[in-house]
């Protein structure tokens, strides 16, 4: 899986802890909402990047081993 996605949100929530270390107006309440946005649209990216991943890698080893089970549930 790529860090990228890792690093993209421990950016955002670098700057979420930068704008909580001043004073909070209202830009800063507008502000954090944002981030809040990006960094939930951050974290369903990582983990549609991981449940992908982990799909790529579970057919691989259904095709190395057909009776191999993976003990999950699918959406």
């Amino acid at each position: 899986m790529p860090r990228y996605t890792d690093v993209r949100i421990e950016e955002i929530i670098a700057r979420i802890r930068a704008v909580c270390s001043k004073s909070l107006d209202e830009g800063a309440h507008e502000e954090l909402k944002q981030l809040a946005r990006e960094l939930r649209d951050a974290i369903r990216h990582h983990v549609k990047m991981a449940k992908g991943s982990l799909t790529i890698k579970n057919e691989a080893i259904l095709r190395r081993d057909p009776e191999f089970k993976l003990n999950s549930k699918t959406d």
